[in-house]
């Protein structure tokens, strides 16, 4: 009689109690799973960005993208011709007895080796002439004012670019290094 209650009182294999462990777990497993589920959801939320809503949105994000790169661009110093600089002295049109002694230097991407060959090349001579021809074709209102200065830069620049061959590249900006005026 004593054994017969052992064996009441031991669960027998793969009986009862095997079944209350593997149920015990699968709501353990459901448990881990959604608590997962809530953790992740909000997290993934905050973090994958939403698509624009309208084209303001989209037109605002391009902005935002070309000023950053702008100003990336714009911060970011390039190879110079700052060996090789153009020095020059022009009468100022228009105004007797007044002249402009100016020095000029390029900058350009530094990885285009070939075009600051070319800019050293042209330097002395072309590029000389050149801006002797602007420059003393300009007033002295133009040659005075600071706010004519950038203007003055970014028509050099474009004139630059202009006299170089096609698939060469472009200078960056044109810089004065010396601008006296007398």
């Amino acid at each position: 009689m004593a054994d017969d209650k052992k064996k009441d009182a031991a669960p027998a294999p793969g009986g009862d109690g095997g079944e209350k462990k593997k149920g015990g777990n699968l709501i353990l497993t459901i448990g881990i799973v959604v608590g997962i589920l809530i953790i992740y959801a909000p997290v993934t939320y905050l973090l994958v960005p939403k698509p624009p809503a309208n084209e303001e949105e989209i037109a605002q994000k391009a902005k935002e993208d070309s000023l950053r790169i702008a100003s990336e661009a714009a911060t970011k110093v390039g190879a110079t011709t700052e060996d090789t600089p153009i020095e020059f002295i022009v009468n100022i049109s228009g105004a007797e007895d007044r002249f402009l002694k100016a020095t000029v230097i390029f900058e350009y991407e530094e990885k285009n080796e070939k075009l600051g060959a070319e800019l050293r090349k042209r330097a002395p001579t072309k590029y000389k002439d050149m801006l002797i021809k602007h420059m003393s074709s300009l007033s002295l209102t133009e040659i005075t004012d600071p706010s004519e200065r950038d203007k003055i830069c970014k028509d050099l620049q474009r004139m630059v670019n202009a006299s170089l061959p096609k698939g060469m590249g472009e200078i960056r900006s044109v810089m004065f290094t010396n601008y006296i005026t007398q």
